[in-house]
């Protein structure tokens, strides 16, 4: 029976630091550090968020197949407000695609955002951002995304960072062969290897090799295809 085993060393992640200091007494405040899987053999890096909610935004961004980065506490940047005089701002992450398309995003609660009419300042600052800071600017909340889509997120980052060169060859070779639907349980009963079959599909469901067709936290009971990317 084989075995997960990797020779290369283990090397301390590049620390990412935010241009804003981390708030320890905030409410919702909880300190994470999220480790980001290098690019072409470059080092790992680390990105810190200073609060829960932030930590789920940037898991859902990094679930996403075509971001290649994202940043946290990025700024400040400058800009005009209502009142016509000069203010700046700094973003909770900033967020860049394969294309090179770059989002700057505000993380706030859903009921402090509508207090603060955080609507109309990120309106101002859209109206005024350098487009070398960003192409877009986006509010994210504990309402853009459903528990369901947090959970799915979260363990897809804990996932990722398991290699199994077996496992993910092995349930790729099946998925070429897949021609309609099926579960996640079934799936690993054909491809074998138990657990570790599970976490290489887990992960093909996120990098586009299959599709997720019923929606909910992703189990074994979960319904799959074949994706375009397969």
């Amino acid at each position: 029976m084989s075995s997960i085993h990797s020779e290369r060393p283990v090397l301390q992640p590049v620390i990412l630091q935010g241009a804003r200091k981390i708030n320890r007494r905030a409410r919702g405040h909880g300190t994470s550090l999220i480790t980001l899987p290098g690019r072409h053999g470059a080092p790992n890096t680390a990105i810190i968020t200073e609060a829960i909610l932030e930590r789920k935004a940037a898991q859902h961004y990094l679930a996403q197949p075509d971001v290649v980065s994202v940043r946290a506490q990025v700024g400040p940047v400058p800009y005009r407000g209502l009142d016509n005089a000069q203010h700046t701002h700094v973003f909770d992450l900033l967020v860049e695609r394969g294309d090179g398309r770059r989002i700057a995003v505000a993380v706030k609660p859903y009921a402090l955002a509508v207090k603060e009419r955080l609507d109309l300042k990120l309106g101002c600052i859209a109206q005024s951002i350098s487009p070398k800071f960003a192409d877009e600017v986006t509010l994210f909340t504990d309402r853009t995304i459903s528990r369901a889509t947090e959970a799915n997120n979260a363990r897809f980052h804990a996932l990722r960072k398991v290699e199994d060169t077996e496992a993910d060859a092995a349930v790729r070779r099946f998925i070429g062969t897949l021609t309609g639907q099926i579960t996640l349980g079934r799936l690993v009963e054909v491809v074998g290897l138990g657990g570790r079959a599970f976490r290489a599909a887990f992960v093909a469901v996120f990098s586009g090799l299959l599709v997720q067709v019923s929606s909910g936290v992703i189990d074994y009971s979960t319904v799959v295809r074949a994706g375009r990317l397969a």
